[in-house]
């Protein structure tokens, strides 16, 4: 009867022990999720792969650039953010696929399509180890969301076990203007 009784204690401790691992461990997506380091606008945030500096931020209402030797003007209902940065890989040769500002909501807004090919834009830039590259991530997204905002920059879209900087933007450090011109040597 002894036994039956110290049988039923260890299969109910074990149980409650099973139980209690598998309810407190992460899931999957979070055990392969991105390697996160975060930093602040004014430091060289660097990760295991490559390193960000953020040299300038400006907002604006509207955009303008040459493409192909045409002049553009985009407008925007929202607000366009024009980040400014300088970018070095660690070991190999790379480009930044992912560029995504977080806004105050906690949503994401990629890198807009509408100033695909402006100058200094660096999601068409190879980036080489030992030669820092500057150049601009470019975003459009609505204005109540800029009163809190995070870039977030990775080497792949959905980063798994892979490095993610995430740089949290200074709000006095925002440069706000009408009209912003983007050429050759930036902003």
């Amino acid at each position: 009867m002894m036994r039956l009784v110290l049988s039923l204690l260890l299969v109910g401790t074990t149980a409650l022990a099973l139980s209690f691992l598998q309810s407190t461990t992460p899931s999957y997506a979070v055990l392969t999720g991105p390697i996160e380091t975060t930093g602040l606008q004014k430091d060289t945030v660097s990760s295991g792969t490559f390193s960000i500096k953020v040299d300038k931020v400006v907002r604006a209402k509207t955009i303008a650039f040459a493409r192909y030797g045409q002049p553009l003007e985009r407008q925007t209902d929202g607000v366009w953010l024009i980040v400014s940065v300088e970018l070095q890989p660690r070991y190999e040769t790379m480009t930044i696929q992912s560029a995504a500002i977080e806004g105050a909501s906690g949503r994401l807004y990629r890198q807009t399509h509408r100033a695909d090919n402006a100058p200094r834009s660096i999601s068409s830039k190879d980036l080489q180890p030992g030669l820092p590259t500057a150049g601009l991530f470019i975003f459009e997204l609505p204005e109540e969301e800029t009163r809190d905002m995070t870039l977030v920059v990775s080497r792949q879209p959905s980063p798994q076990l892979e490095s993610e900087i995430r740089v949290k933007l200074d709000q006095n450090g925002i440069e706000a203007r009408d009209r912003a011109e983007i050429g050759k040597n930036g902003l």
